[in-house]
C-alpha cells in the first residue's frame, strides 16, 4: 500500500486537480486548478439517489475527461491529485475506512486507485480536514495558528488545524466531532450509535426532527406546507430556521437543540483544545446569525471566560466550495 505523498515538489508551473466525494457519494465534484489555488476549470454531478462505488468512480471519469483536457495543460503538466472525501480515511495508508451514508467504501484503496489512473501522487483525506485546511489557507481562517472547522450537512465532521497542519490523531480519526456522544439515550446516529450530535444537528437531523414532531402540531404542519409549497419532505434548514425565528414553537425546539447540543460540544472542544476560532461550514452554517449569534452566546456561557476571551466563532468564507477547495489544498501541500 503506498504511503500519503507529502513530498516538496518545489514546483513553479503545472496543475493539481481536486476531487470532492460527499459523504453518501451522491454528489462529486472536480476541480482544475493552478499552484495558486485558482480554480480554473470545474464540473459537479449531483444525484438523486446514493450509487454504488462503481457508479462513482465512472462519473468520476467522465468529469476528470472534462476538465483535465489537453488544451487546459498549457503551461505545465498535471503534478499531484487531491480528494477530500466525506467519511473516515486512514489518510497516512491512503484508504477511506467507511462512509455512514453509502455502501461499498469500506477500506476502499482510494489513493492507489487515483495513483495508478494519473500515474502521479495522490492525497487524500476527510473532507473536514481539507475544507479546515483550505480556510486557514485561503478563508476565514488565514493567519490563524489554531482553527476547528465544522462541517455542518448531511453528516457532521471535524477538522483541527494545528500550527498550518492538520491533526490527525494516533488513528486518524481526530475531528470526528460529529460522533461526540452530547445527550444520553438520544436519537440514533448514522453509525448506528445513540445521543451522537449528528443525529441533532446535522442537515438532515434537523428536517427529519421537524417533520416527525410536527405530526403533533397541526399548525405547524400548515406552515411547513405554506413554505414548501405541500411537499413537506423538501423542507430545508432555512427554512426550518426561519420557521423558529416566526415563532412555530416545533421550529423553534428543533433549533434550540441545535444550539444546545452543538453548544456543549464546541464547549468541551474548546476546554480541551483551546482554538483560536471555530469556523462553521455547510448547509447548516449558511443560514448565517440565526445559527452563528445564539451559538455563540451558547458557547460562553458554558465556557470558563478565559477559554473563551479570545475565541472567535465565524461562518466558513468558502462556503459549498470549502469542501472542493479543500481537495485542491491537499494537493497543493509542500509544493
Amino acid at each position: 500500500m503506498a504511503q500519503k505523498n507529502t513530498g516538496k515538489l518545489l514546483a513553479t508551473q503545472g496543475y493539481v486537480v481536486g476531487i470532492e466525494i460527499s459523504g453518501s457519494g451522491s454528489r462529486q465534484s472536480v476541480a482544475l486548478a493552478d499552484l495558486n489555488g485558482n480554480i480554473l476549470r470545474q464540473a459537479r454531478r449531483p444525484l438523486e439517489y446514493v450509487p454504488d462505488t462503481t457508479t462513482v468512480l465512472a462519473i468520476l471519469e467522465e468529469m476528470l475527461a472534462e476538465v483535465v483536457q489537453p488544451e487546459q495543460l498549457k503551461d505545465g503538466r498535471l503534478l499531484r491529485v487531491g480528494v477530500a472525501i466525506g467519511g473516515l480515511v486512514d489518510a497516512s495508508q491512503g484508504i477511506v475506512r467507511t462512509l455512514h451514508h453509502a455502501h461499498g467504501w469500506d477500506n476502499f484503496p482510494l489513493q492507489d486507485y487515483f495513483e495508478k489512473k494519473f500515474a502521479i501522487p495522490c492525497i487524500i483525506d476527510n473532507n473536514a480536514n481539507a475544507a479546515a485546511l483550505a480556510e486557514v489557507q485561503y478563508g476565514r481562517g488565514k493567519g490563524e495558528r489554531n482553527v476547528l472547522y465544522v462541517g455542518l450537512g448531511r453528516g457532521i465532521g471535524g477538522g483541527l488545524v494545528v500550527n498550518g497542519h492538520i491533526y490527525h490523531g494516533s488513528s486518524c480519526t481526530a475531528g470526528e466531532i460529529g460522533h461526540m456522544l452530547v445527550k444520553e439515550n438520544g436519537p440514533r446516529c448514522s453509525c448506528g450509535m445513540a445521543g451522537h450530535l449528528e443525529a441533532i444537528a446535522s442537515a438532515r437531523a434537523i428536517v427529519r426532527a421537524m417533520i416527525g414532531l410536527s405530526v403533533e402540531y397541526p399548525e405547524t404542519e400548515a406552515a411547513i406546507s405554506r413554505v414548501t409549497g405541500a411537499r413537506a419532505e423538501r423542507i430545508t434548514v432555512a427554512q426550518v430556521f426561519q420557521l423558529a425565528l416566526d415563532g412555530d414553537p416545533v421550529a423553534r425546539y428543533v433549533v434550540n437543540d441545535v444550539h444546545t447540543y452543538l453548544g456543549i460540544a464546541l464547549t468541551n472542544i474548546v476546554h480541551l483544545v483551546n482554538p483560536d476560532m471555530i469556523i462553521l461550514g455547510g448547509p447548516v452554517a449558511q443560514v448565517g446569525s440565526l445559527l452563528i449569534e445564539p451559538l455563540r452566546a451558547k458557547v460562553q456561557e458554558l465556557c470558563l471566560p478565559a477559554a473563551f476571551e479570545a475565541l472567535h466563532i465565524v461562518q466558513s468564507g468558502l462556503g459549498s466550495e470549502a469542501n472542493l477547495m479543500g481537495a485542491v489544498t491537499l494537493a497543493l501541500q509542500d509544493m
